[in-house]
């Protein structure tokens, strides 16, 4: 009898934890975010802002924001240039231009993961290619 409580004890103290961790998995990611609200408190308190408070104050909660978002593990996905890849980039359409067929021409918002498991894809648009490297295109038109 005692063996099976000890193992029901384990099997409760180890469904507790786990709960938890469910529960407060996001703490630190919270607090750091908190630097960010007071910032952008601040801002909001003050006054009379100068274009150039202003500025400085978005730029300073930006910059916040991003190591927040790099100490839990959040990266930006800036895919411009590169080949397209579905799996990290959705494409809204196909543009022509002089990159290659397939290439990044445009990026129309960024994309993001988290721990290189994709949160948020780029949305981006393709390129076509030169119009004579096309199917159907014809050489020096």
């Amino acid at each position: 009898l005692r063996a099976k409580a000890e193992t029901e004890n384990t099997r409760r103290r180890a469904a507790e934890d786990v709960a938890k961790a469910h529960k407060y998995a996001v703490e630190s990611f919270a607090a750091s975010l908190l630097a960010v609200r007071d910032s952008l408190e601040a801002a909001l308190a003050v006054g009379a802002p100068t274009v150039e408070s202003f500025r400085e104050g978005v730029e300073v909660t930006h910059r916040q924001l991003t190591a927040a978002l790099e100490k839990a593990g959040v990266t930006e996905v800036d895919p411009a240039g590169q080949r397209f890849d579905p799996h990290r980039h959705e494409a809204m359409g196909q543009v022509d231009g002089g990159e290659e067929p397939n290439t990044v021409a445009t990026v129309l918002r960024k994309g993001y993961l988290l721990n290189d498991r994709v949160i948020r894809p780029a949305l981006v648009m393709v390129s076509r290619g030169p119009p004579d490297r096309r199917a159907g295109g014809t050489p020096g038109a």
